[in-house]
């Protein structure tokens, strides 16, 4: 039975010829010869946008395989005669960050025997930062060697140096109106009603939650909370949230949860922005000493502001340090949240 997914796969070419802006985009990324860097907003398929580029950059017209391999007992890569794919946010990858210099280098040293140059898909290279340095040398000495295609959602953490090596090529998130199109159109699906009311650009979570809907039990685990946060189980931490305790080992529980589910700085920000408006709870728990009486609009947007204020303060220190420490970081914002 195929999935949702396997059917936004089929159609997705036909959505991005149907659409003038995407097909005025993707034409000019063919049209580059340099290093490309495709960076979008969560939300948008860029795997599937990337598959069509590859596709058309190479004149694929039939069906081919990508052999999965791994590198020193460390990097996990996909091969094919075309290109090779490396995807950083793989946990083995990740973990591996500073074997991925001496992988690359292990193939651009070489001449490729099928084409002039190699062709090097790297997806998240936001995930390098602790290795940029290198990174620009192999810019420099192997240019002539190889082309990168990388993919980010984070583009302000890559350094000015890495950016000026690459063509880039901003790829917008879907209109509402284009996400409840392709739905009707090409998926021949509904839209959760949460979605709709809140006029999602996020097709990625759109998706997703249309795909849990075709189970038994979807009724009782979709419920507006679900649907709207990034990450639902904080209504139930902060329903549950003891001020007069010591939470700092809860807090950093939360914080590492976060991480393993790829919660980012900004969605945690999204999430407690409509926590404020989400009963008393959160309101209970940074002025308890304040009469329910008092909780006004004036002291919601207040709250709202330092929310942001926290938010971009921690998300700006993050992108000037490594990646690693975003548990860190995360636990620091959560602390600030609820303490």
């Amino acid at each position: 039975m195929k999935t949702n997914w396997d059917k936004l796969d089929e159609v997705f070419p036909g959505i991005i010829d149907g659409n003038r802006k995407y097909k005025l985009i993707l034409e000019h990324i063919l049209l580059s010869s340099n290093n490309k860097l495709l960076y979008t907003p969560i939300g948008f398929p860029l795997d599937n946008f990337l598959n069509i580029l590859t596709t058309r950059l190479f004149n694929i017209t039939t069906y081919f395989g990508n052999t999965e391999n791994v590198w020193d007992k460390s990097i996990i890569y996909l091969e094919n005669q075309y290109y090779i794919e490396i995807d950083l946010m793989n946990p083995e990858n990740i973990k591996n960050i500073d074997k991925i210099t001496p992988f690359l280098l292990h193939i651009i040293s070489s001449k490729n025997v099928n084409m002039k140059k190699h062709y090097i898909v790297i997806k998240h290279i936001d995930a390098l930062s602790s290795v940029f340095c290198e990174f620009k040398i192999i810019f420099e000495k192997y240019s002539h060697n190889v082309v990168f295609i990388c993919t980010t959602h984070y583009i302000t953490k890559l350094e000015t140096p890495i950016m000026s090596r690459f063509s880039t090529f901003r790829i917008p998130l879907f209109t509402f109106e284009e996400v409840q199109d392709i739905f009707t159109n090409y998926l021949d699906i509904s839209m959760n009603d949460y979605l709709v009311e809140t006029k999602t650009r996020n097709i990625v979570k759109a998706i997703f939650i249309a795909e849990i809907e075709r189970h038994p039990a979807s009724t009782e685990l979709l419920t507006k909370e679900f649907v709207e946060l990034n990450y639902p189980p904080f209504v139930e931490f902060i329903k549950n949230y003891n001020k007069n305790k010591n939470n700092l080992e809860e807090i950093r529980a939360l914080s590492y949860k976060c991480c393993q589910y790829n919660i980012s700085i900004l969605q945690i920000t999204q999430d407690f922005l409509i926590l404020v408006d989400l009963g008393t709870y959160y309101l209970n728990i940074r002025y308890p000493q304040q009469p329910l009486s008092n909780y006004g609009e004036d002291i919601k947007k207040q709250l709202k502001c330092e929310i942001i204020k926290i938010g971009a303060e921690i998300d700006y220190m993050l992108s000037q340090t490594n990646r690693c420490k975003e548990p860190l970081y995360i636990e620091n914002m959560l602390c600030q949240l609820l303490i």
